[in-house]
């Protein structure tokens, strides 16, 4: 941007991950709002700062453009080719609201609290169940990245138990169960025990092996 000035974003836009349903140029306009605040302006100089501040520096690859411009038809919304596009966009997620202060002077200001996307979108059953996923994905990373290595070290399939995918991994037992739920409802992974997910106690043997052709479609290439 033009000039540098320190903008508070609210770090509910990553938790609740608005990054899937924001352009870049959508998310560089909400970040000039922002600036517009810290600036204290109002009326037609702030509106005129959001709609001509030179937005510079970084590019979606165009597989990233295509994959928004897919995800924001999908829930009823054009992908944006003009700055006046972006506001528009930002207040119908109601990430940003038009207020009027006491002199009559009209403002766009950050929405507080921030809307959660499966609150205000008319999301189907299908792109909540995508958003799940990914928050669990993004919460249980490293988690997820220890307990496939464990696998994929052991060609696909071991017989084990909690316990020792605990010990190898330092990953919680409460936490093994739900990757390993959660790769069994993507079908990447199979799980064989006596007991249901939940009931399993950390010493029960259970035996899980990859499903190559979901697992590569999922997740990467298992040469």
């Amino acid at each position: 941007m033009e000039n540098r000035v320190k903008i508070n974003v609210p770090e509910e836009l990553q938790k609740y991950m608005w990054f899937r349903y924001m352009p870049l140029s959508t998310y560089k306009t909400y970040l000039v709002v922002g600036a517009t605040k810290s600036q204290q302006l109002k009326g037609l100089e702030a509106t005129q700062k959001i709609l001509n501040t030179n937005l510079e520096g970084g590019e979606e690859h165009p597989q990233v453009v295509e994959d928004k411009k897919n995800i924001l038809k999908k829930i009823g919304f054009k992908y944006p080719e003009t700055r006046q596009d972006d506001l528009d966009l930002l207040l119908k997620y109601k990430l940003v609201e038009l207020k009027k202060d006491e002199d009559g002077s009209m403002y766009y200001e950050y929405t507080k609290p921030v809307p959660r996307p499966e609150d205000v979108l008319n999301l189907d059953d299908e792109e909540k169940q995508i958003l799940q996923n990914i928050k669990l994905e993004v919460k249980h990373q490293g988690d997820l990245n220890q307990i496939l290595t464990l696998l994929i070290n052991s060609n696909g399939n071991m017989l084990t138990t909690l316990d020792h995918i605990h010990n190898t991994t330092k990953v919680k037992h409460a936490d093994i169960k739900t990757v390993l739920e959660y790769l069994v409802n993507e079908g990447s992974v199979k799980v064989k025990s006596d007991k249901d997910m939940k009931d399993l106690r950390k010493n029960d043997k259970i035996y899980v092996s990859i499903d190559k052709e979901v697992f590569e479609k999922k997740r990467f290439v298992i040469s």
